[in-house]
């Protein structure tokens, strides 16, 4: 028997569905990755606005912030507490910009307060612990009132329960819509096959010779698929950049070539293990069956 053609069923039917199928799944792997960064970026740049007593030498303003930065809910960009310190005039400057109206004058003084912008742990992203936080930092020597924006966070909150509970449910339809549309095509192609995977079983071939060939041909076969979604999908990401700049400030590169390599491993296992299911029904069938 020439052993050549053990395995030598059509690939381009199978390797366009694998492609496929890993294309719709990375797709949809991209768009949550997408989401889930720029909410994250959105809660790393919530901050709480510390407003400072009127009239506080630089000393005592120092103080504070060192009082701040020994806080367990102030979150660190490597050793540097994430604190930016406001002055009244800088907030004034900018209020006046953004209305166009100079309210100092109309006054006869500033109102505003020097403050300090913390930006706090994600762990710190509820009611109850926001509200400790405010009560734990006015009763604070130096601090005269403490403001943040509630209903932004709880918001956030929302988004994140409902992008989580979307992700898990796509996640399990595609996982199960992709084993179908993989297990089916190499089912089918095997089909072809099955009197010769016979043939080489009456003729004492063991059950490891006949599936090595199509094991490693549906291995090849994942990996191909997989490099092609791969493709395809660094061009849609590439295109999507050139048309919209901002898209690059929540992409994470290492984060996609980790997708990518799942993508490609995924592609192999589910080929592997359709092959090897599929080559072993086809050795345990009765012949009438086999027509």
């Amino acid at each position: 028997m020439n052993t050549k053609k053990i395995g030598s069923y059509p690939t381009a039917s199978v390797l366009i569905t694998v492609a496929t199928a890993l294309f719709m799944v990375g797709l949809f792997a991209l768009l949550a990755l997408h989401a889930t960064t720029l909410t994250d970026i959105l809660q790393k740049n919530i901050e709480i606005q510390v407003y400072l007593e009127r009239d506080m030498d630089e000393a005592s303003r120092n103080q504070i912030l060192e009082s701040l930065s020994q806080q367990e809910f102030v979150e660190y960009e490597g050793k540097q507490a994430r604190i930016r310190f406001l002055s009244k005039e800088q907030a004034a400057q900018k209020l006046m910009e953004e209305t166009g109206e100079n309210f100092i004058e109309s006054l006869g003084t500033n109102p505003l307060r020097d403050t300090y912008l913390v930006n706090i742990k994600r762990d710190y992203y509820n009611k109850e612990k926001l509200t400790q936080i405010r009560k734990k930092l006015e009763a604070t020597s130096g601090i005269y009132e403490v403001v943040y924006s509630e209903s932004m966070i709880e918001k956030i909150n929302q988004n994140l329960s409902t992008i989580g509970g979307i992700i898990i449910i796509f996640v399990i339809i595609l996982i199960i819509t992709v084993f179908i549309l993989l297990n089916n095509a190499i089912k089918l192609a095997l089909f072809s096959q099955r009197f010769l995977i016979r043939s080489m079983q009456l003729v004492g071939a063991t059950d490891l010779f006949i599936k090595k060939p199509y094991l490693k041909r549906a291995a090849w076969q994942g990996l191909l698929g997989g490099l092609v979604a791969c493709i395809l999908l660094s061009i849609l990401l590439f295109y999507l950049n050139v048309q919209i700049p901002e898209l690059k400030t929540v992409q994470s590169y290492l984060s996609i070539a980790i997708l990518f390599v799942g993508l490609i491993l995924i592609g192999i296992f589910i080929c592997l293990a359709s092959a090897y299911f599929s080559a072993n029904r086809y050795l345990n069938m009765s012949l009438d069956e086999l027509y």
